[in-house]
């Protein structure tokens, strides 16, 4: 379950703050080797691969947990919400509620680092499986999270982005920047090196999700008249059964 999921570790040399520890140990032994105190942890949503590993490492370092009101995180300290701002390692964090994926979802913003964490529903190429919410959830969700600045670097939760580029070249065929991105993806991969981070602009350019509007897109799917949400559900279904 865990081989495609990412942790991450953002740190100032002496205290770290992690985000979706789904596995405590693959924490705990970067914290060891480069000796940093963990101060904060970042929940986006409740699945297991995302933060199963909070509870032990909350025990092993004393440190706050940040993440949604959700019945099924009850080691949270810190409830995000919508538009709040958290300080994590002197750092505001802005908070995004990014309901599709689970109805609690959040994603979390650095803006001063450039950052967004977004879990499991802006995937480099794509977005996160429909499970609690509904097509113009989600919809509405990514459109937030392109709120940022263009330049944000785009931390997601999985290795997904070979996979969602693929599915993106049978809807969108023109798209001399998809092609572009699918062969330095290929590269990348067939070194096992990540693919992820990608940045807001890049997604806007490539992210078929983010792309409704795209004329290539809309007569591919048959759907040239259709609002947003409509495309963007039929683009779903398809990704769900490619």
């Amino acid at each position: 379950m865990m081989a495609d999921n990412y942790a991450w570790v953002l740190h100032n040399g002496a205290e770290a703050a992690a985000v979706d520890p789904g596995d405590s140990q693959v924490v705990q032994r970067f914290l060891g080797r480069y000796k940093l105190k963990l101060t904060h942890i970042l929940i986006t949503h409740h699945h297991a691969d995302h933060c199963a590993g909070a509870a032990e490492l909350k025990r092993a370092h004393g440190c706050r947990i940040i993440g949604p009101g959700d019945m099924h995180l009850p080691f949270v300290d810190d409830i995000a919400r919508d538009e709040g701002v958290h300080s994590v390692l002197d750092e505001s964090v802005e908070v995004i509620h990014t309901p599709g994926h689970t109805m609690t979802h959040m994603a979390y913003h650095f803006p001063a680092l450039r950052a967004l964490f977004t879990g499991d529903t802006l995937f480099g190429g794509g977005c996160g499986s429909i499970i609690e919410g509904t097509p113009a959830d989600m919809l509405r969700s990514l459109i937030k999270c392109t709120g940022v600045e263009d330049i944000t670097s785009v931390y997601c939760g999985h290795e997904y982005t070979e996979e969602n580029l693929l599915f993106a070249t049978t809807v969108e065929t023109e798209n001399k920047d998809l092609w572009q991105r699918l062969a330095d993806v290929k590269y990348l991969q067939a070194r096992n090196m990540p693919t992820v981070p990608s940045t807001i602009a890049v997604e806007r350019a490539t992210n078929p999700f983010l792309r409704t509007g795209s004329p290539d897109i809309r007569n591919r799917l048959g759907m040239a008249d259709e609002n947003g949400i409509a495309v963007f559900a039929e683009l779903r279904q398809r990704k769900d059964n490619f």
